[in-house]
């Protein structure tokens, strides 16, 4: 199997939950940040969270879903091919743990450097910045 595809489309769920209870794994519209006022809203007064291939502007949205925007700025990754992987695997895995996120909008930029690392490495960078956001007090503050 090729490392790019190395991700599983589900966390593994315990079979004893009924399937109307089964958490749910879509992303539709109102998971996301689309308009610029809504960007401009996040960047306004937001939390900075950081590891070696993310940046998160957070955000407390006051509301029950979370909403994830994309910023892969194309000064940081030249060629569209690798603005577009980066964009899916974050999408993929705010996708998978939203619930951990619930109650924040959250802007994904990019760092240079992000083509020349596997899918797996940046879904694991990711899920850092997930936990770090769950262990701040960025709710509280609010």
């Amino acid at each position: 199997m090729n490392s790019n595809n190395e991700l599983a489309t589900h966390p593994e769920l315990p079979s004893s939950i009924p399937p109307t209870q089964k958490p749910d794994f879509g992303f539709s519209k109102s998971f996301r940040i689309l308009t610029p006022d809504d960007f401009q809203h996040v960047f306004a007064k937001a939390e900075k969270f950081g590891n070696r291939n993310w940046t998160f502007i957070v955000r407390p949205n006051g509301a029950i879903s979370p909403r994830l925007g994309l910023a892969i700025a194309k000064k940081q990754l030249q060629r569209a091919v690798w603005r577009n992987r980066v964009k899916r695997v974050a999408r993929e895995a705010f996708r998978l743990h939203k619930n951990e996120l619930s109650g924040y909008d959250i802007v994904v930029l990019g760092k240079k450097g992000m083509q020349d690392i596997d899918n797996k490495t940046l879904h694991k960078s990711f899920l850092h910045l997930v936990r770090k956001i769950q262990k701040s007090d960025l709710k509280d503050r609010a």
